[in-house]
C-alpha cells in the first residue's frame, strides 16, 4: 500500500476544508426541502416517550428553583 506523500496530504486536508462546509449546506437544503412523513414523526415521538428519560422540570423552572435557593442561601442543599 502506497502512503501519500507530505503534499498530498495538505491537498487532501484542503478539499475536505472546502468540501464539508458544501456537503452540509447540501444536506441543509435537502432536509428543508423534504417533506414530513407524519407516521414517521408519530413514530419517533412514540420511542422517545417509550426509552427517554422523563424531564422532571423544565430548564426556566430548574433555573428559577436555583435562584430562590441562592436567594435564601441554601444554594448548596
Amino acid at each position: 500500500m502506497n502512503h501519500p506523500t507530505l503534499e498530498q496530504e495538505r491537498l487532501i486536508v484542503k478539499q475536505w476544508l472546502a468540501a464539508g462546509p458544501a456537503l452540509e449546506r447540501q444536506r441543509d437544503a435537502e432536509l428543508r426541502s423534504r417533506q414530513y412523513d407524519w407516521s414517521t414523526v408519530d413514530a419517533l415521538l412514540e420511542i422517545g416517550s417509550l426509552f427517554g428519560r422523563p424531564q422532571l422540570a423544565e430548564g426556566m423552572v430548574e433555573m428559577q428553583r436555583l435562584f430562590r435557593r441562592a436567594a435564601s442561601g441554601n444554594a448548596l442543599t
